[in-house]
C-alpha cells in the first residue's frame, strides 16, 4: 500500500477518474449522520479563516492559518486508463465520501453562480479535463455503475435543471445548496471574503488519507478489513464482499456480471429493510443469510456469528463459487417469493406462508428452505407438497390457539431439517415431517381446541386470521369467488361497552357472578365475527336487533349467514358458547390433527 495525504483540490484537480464498481454498497449517507456534521466542520474552518483575516486587518484569507480537517480514508486501485490516457482508479472504499464531496462542490459552485461569484476553481473539480487540457462536458470525476446513484450526473453538471432530481443524490445536493445560502446570509464580512473562506476551507483544508493498492493486492480482503468495525457494514455486506473476493480469484468470471446475476437483488430496498425487534432487529438480507446457513449446516447460528459461519461454510468452495452462489440466489428468490404479503398465488404453500407471516413465525425458515430443496430433489407432486405444508400449518395454528410458547421451535427446526434431509422418497418426506412434529412436541387435540376457543381471549390479529379461514371454507362453489374481501374487520357481537337495557342479563343459579362471566365471554371467539370495514363503524354498541338487521341488509359473508340462522331472535351468553363450539369444530376441520399423534 502507498498512503498519501491529499486535499480536495489535489484529489480532483488533475485528470484522474474514479470509478465506483457496480458491486459497491449503495449510497446510505444522511443529513443527520454525515452531511450536517461535514458542513459544520467545513464552515468552522471557514469561520476560523475569516477571523484570522479580521485579526490581520486583511481582506484575504490564508488557508494555512486554519487547522485541516481529515475527512477519512480512501482506498483506490488503478484499473487502466481512459481513452484520452487519464488514469482510471477503482474505488475500493470511500465512495460515500467521494460522492458527497462532489455533490457539495457542485452545490457550492451553483450557489456562487447564483450570487454572481466566480466559481471556476470549484466547478472545475467536478468535470473531467482531458490530457490535452480541453474540457469534456460529458465526463465526470466520479463514475458510478449502480442505479442507486441515479441523479448524480445531473446534480454535478454545470447546466442542468436540478429541481427535479429525486432520491439521495437530489437530497444531498439540496442540503448543501441550502446550507451554502445560509452561510452567505450572514453579513459580518463581505460576500467575496466569505466566498474565499468557504472555497479555501473545502479545497485546501479538507483532506483525505488516500491509499493506493498495488496491482497484486486483494481489494476485497482489504475492504473487509477496513470495514470490520464499521456500523454501516452489515453481515450481508461482508458476505457479499467475500463472494466477490472468491469470484475475483476465479478465472473467466467477470465481477460486474457476477454481481448482476447473483447479488444485485440484495441491494433492493426490501432486502435492506430492518425486521425483528430489539437485539434481533437487523436487515432482511442478514436474516435470510442466517436462515440459509442454518439450512446448509443444520445448526443454530447466532446473530453475531452470521458472517463468521458463512465464511467457514464457503472455505472449500474454490472454483465452484458460481454454483455455490447460484444456490444461494435461488433460495433467496424462494424466500422473497413467500416472505411477502399480497400474493394471489393459489395453493397450500402460499396459504401457510401468509398465516406464518401473520404470526411472525420466521424461525421455521431454515426447515422450509430444506423442505423446498428436498421436494424438488424427489420430484414430489403437489399432493406431497400440500401434505407437508398442511401439517406445518395445523401444528402452528393449533399451538397458537392454546398460546403455546415458541421457545422449543429452534430445536424443532433442527430436528425437522435432519429428518427431511434423510428422506429418500416422496412418501418418506411427508412421514418425516409428520414424525418430527409428533415426537415430543405438543400438537393440541380437538378437545383442547374446543376448550381454548370457549375460554381463551386470543389476539385480535389471530382472531381475524382464524375467522377468515373459516369464511374461506364456507364460501359456496357457486359464489363466483374463492377468497373473502381483504378489508374485513373483527366485530364484537355483544359489545364490550354494553348497556343492560339493550343487553339484559338473565339470572342463572349456576353462575355466581353473571357480570364477570359475561365480561370474560365477550372476549372469546364465539362472540366475534367479521364485517366489512364500513359496516364495523355503523354497528357500534347498539342492541342485537339493530346489529342483526344491519348485518342482514348489508353483509353477504357466509360466516354471518350461519350466525343469523342460529341467532335470529336473541344473542346472549348461551348463544356465544354455542357458536364457540361450532367455530371450534370448523377449526378442527380446517386444521386437522393426524389421528396417530401421541398425547404429550
Amino acid at each position: 500500500m502507498e498512503p498519501r495525504n491529499y486535499t480536495v483540490n489535489q484529489l480532483f484537480g488533475g485528470t484522474d477518474v474514479y470509478f465506483v464498481p457496480l458491486y459497491q454498497r449503495q449510497y446510505v449517507w444522511t443529513e443527520q449522520n454525515q452531511w450536517s456534521p461535514l458542513w459544520e466542520d467545513v464552515t468552522q474552518i471557514a469561520q476560523d479563516l475569516l477571523e484570522d483575516a479580521q485579526r490581520r486587518g486583511k481582506n484575504e484569507v490564508k488557508p494555512q492559518d486554519a487547522e485541516s480537517h481529515f475527512f477519512g480514508t480512501l482506498v483506490l486501485k488503478q484499473s487502466g486508463y481512459t481513452p484520452d490516457s487519464a488514469s482510471r482508479y477503482r474505488v475500493i472504499d470511500g465512495q460515500q465520501r467521494l460522492t458527497t464531496v462532489q455533490l457539495m462542490l457542485s452545490a457550492v459552485a451553483d450557489t456562487f453562480l447564483e450570487l454572481n461569484i466566480p466559481d471556476d476553481p470549484i466547478r472545475n473539480l467536478t468535470v473531467q479535463r482531458s490530457s490535452t487540457g480541453t474540457w469534456d462536458p460529458g465526463g465526470f470525476k466520479i463514475q458510478h455503475s449502480s442505479e442507486y446513484y441515479a441523479g448524480f450526473k445531473e446534480a454535478v453538471s454545470a447546466d442542468c435543471d436540478k429541481s427535479t432530481i429525486s432520491g439521495p443524490m437530489g437530497d444531498c445536493y439540496r442540503f448543501f445548496t441550502n446550507a451554502t445560502r445560509v452561510w452567505f446570509g450572514h453579513d459580518a464580512h463581505s460576500r467575496e471574503l466569505r466566498a474565499s473562506a468557504l472555497r479555501n476551507a473545502i479545497l485546501v483544508n479538507l483532506r483525505f488519507v488516500t491509499i493506493y493498492l498495488d496491482p497484486h493486492e486483494e481489494e476485497h480482503k482489504i475492504f473487509e478489513t477496513l470495514n470490520a468495525r464499521g456500523e454501516a457494514l452489515t453481515e450481508w455486506d461482508k458476505i457479499k464482499n467475500l463472494l466477490l473476493q472468491k469470484a475475483d480469484r476465479t478465472p473467466d468470471i467477470e465481477l460486474d456480471d457476477f454481481f448482476k446475476r447473483y447479488l444485485d437483488r440484495f441491494e433492493r430496498r426490501w432486502w435492506r429493510e430492518g425486521i425483528g425487534r430489539g437485539a434481533q432487529f437487523r436487515p432482511r438480507s442478514d436474516v435470510f443469510a442466517d436462515y440459509w446457513i442454518e439450512a446448509k449446516t443444520s445448526k443454530e447460528v447466532g446473530v453475531r456469528r452470521v458472517y463468521r459461519e458463512f465464511a467457514n461454510l464457503s472455505k472449500n468452495v474454490g472454483s465452484d463459487v458460481e454454483n455455490f452462489t447460484t444456490e444461494l440466489s435461488e433460495d433467496a428468490d424462494y424466500y422473497e417469493k413467500y416472505d411477502r404479503y399480497g400474493s394471489v398465488e393459489e395453493g397450500m404453500e402460499r396459504v401457510f406462508h401468509n398465516r406464518r407471516l401473520s404470526m411472525g413465525a420466521g424461525a421455521f425458515w431454515p426447515a422450509i428452505l430444506v423442505l423446498n430443496k428436498k421436494l424438488i430433489e424427489l420430484d414430489c407432486d403437489i399432493r406431497n407438497r400440500d401434505s407437508c405444508f398442511s401439517m406445518l400449518d395445523s401444528f402452528l395454528i393449533r399451538r397458537k390457539i392454546l398460546n403455546y410458547q415458541a421457545r422449543s421451535y429452534p430445536q424443532l427446526v433442527l430436528e425437522l431439517m435432519k429428518t427431511i434431509k434423510g428422506a429418500d422418497a416422496a412418501a418418506d418426506l411427508s412421514m418425516a415431517v409428520h414424525k418430527t412434529l409428533s415426537n415430543g412436541y405438543d400438537w393440541p387435540t380437538d378437545a383442547q381446541i374446543r376448550d381454548a376457543v370457549l375460554d381463551r381471549q386470543m389476539p385480535r390479529y389471530f382472531c381475524s386470521l382464524v375467522l377468515r379461514a373459516i369464511e374461506t371454507a364456507l364460501i359456496s362453489p357457486r359464489a363466483g369467488y374463492k377468497d373473502p374481501p381483504r378489508d374485513l374487520e373483527v366485530e364484537h357481537l355483544m359489545p364490550q361497552s354494553w348497556h343492560e337495557n339493550d343487553w339484559p342479563i338473565q339470572a342463572d343459579d349456576d353462575i355466581p357472578d353473571p357480570v364477570a362471566f359475561r365480561t370474560d365471554l365477550i372476549q372469546t371467539l364465539g362472540n366475534l365475527t367479521l364485517v366489512n370495514s364500513g359496516l364495523n363503524k355503523r354497528l357500534s354498541n347498539g342492541s342485537w336487533q339493530h346489529k342483526r338487521d344491519f348485518i342482514a341488509k348489508s353483509d353477504n359473508l357466509f360466516i354471518n349467514k350461519r350466525l343469523l340462522e342460529d341467532a335470529s331472535g336473541t344473542w346472549d351468553e348461551r348463544k356465544i358458547v354455542s357458536r364457540g363450539v361450532w367455530l371450534a369444530k370448523k377449526i378442527c376441520e380446517i386444521w386437522p390433527r393426524p389421528s396417530d399423534v401421541a398425547n404429550n
